[in-house]
């Protein structure tokens, strides 16, 4: 089992390019962490949540802004082969809002963000995605892992042989994802810019295109034009 210091070198050396720089992009493209933010970093237990919430760390040892950062959630003995001290909680986004944190990070990556965007468009008629922040409850909500591949992550995992240690995503996928998953990747055959193009129909979408949408929890129609 490697060490921690292992595993963070391997973050910002062997796979450098592919998740840490799409960490720091995304981060930066999207403004996620500020100077003062209090952020609650979630950890369930997987190695998607447990690689990104490495990253959080790795950016508050070394990052010029300045922000407090706790880990919460579950997955205690994986969370301390990273080198991560949890505080356990079955409700991270309660536990954050009750001390006082201003943004609750998630571990969603580039995967779950186009699977959950074509799923809610096959499956519930609707244009949605998991946005890079987002306000919920009085929190912001902000996802730093939407540009890492879930391919690099299995990579990493098998370079660090934490194969056994935690599976790569610790909720229990329903049918409909699993099929949209495997729908992206028969298309995607064909087209190798069809993962990133079902990201990108959620940007500067032309709201004089699409037939009605939500402002402030009010519905607007095109006919409301006319």
């Amino acid at each position: 089992m490697p060490t921690p210091e292992q595993i963070e070198t391997s973050i910002v050396k062997k796979y450098k390019k592919n998740i840490w720089h799409r960490f720091v992009k995304a981060g930066r493209e999207y403004s996620l962490v500020n100077d003062g933010d209090r952020i609650a970093c979630v950890v369930r237990g997987d190695i998607s949540s447990l690689l990104v919430a490495k990253c959080y760390q790795r950016l508050h040892k070394y990052s010029e802004t300045q922000f407090e950062l706790s880990f919460v959630g579950s997955g205690e003995q994986q969370a301390r082969v990273f080198g991560l001290d949890i505080i356990p909680t079955d409700d991270p986004a309660a536990y954050a809002i009750e001390h006082g944190f201003n943004k609750l990070a998630l571990p969603d990556c580039f995967d779950d963000c186009i699977e959950h965007t074509l799923s809610c468009q096959l499956y519930d008629g609707r244009l949605e995605t998991l946005p890079p922040c987002e306000q919920a409850d009085g929190l912001t909500l902000i996802r730093a892992g939407v540009l890492i591949r879930r391919a690099d992550i299995e990579a990493f995992a098998r370079y660090n042989s934490l194969e056994a240690l935690a599976p790569l995503s610790s909720e229990s996928e329903d049918m409909r994802t699993l099929r949209t998953r495997a729908l992206i990747a028969e298309l995607a055959k064909d087209n190798k810019n069809l993962e990133i193009n079902i990201l990108r129909s959620c940007e500067e979408v032309n709201l004089e295109t699409v037939i009605s949408y939500i402002q402030d929890g009010e519905v607007k129609s095109v006919l409301d034009t006319f």
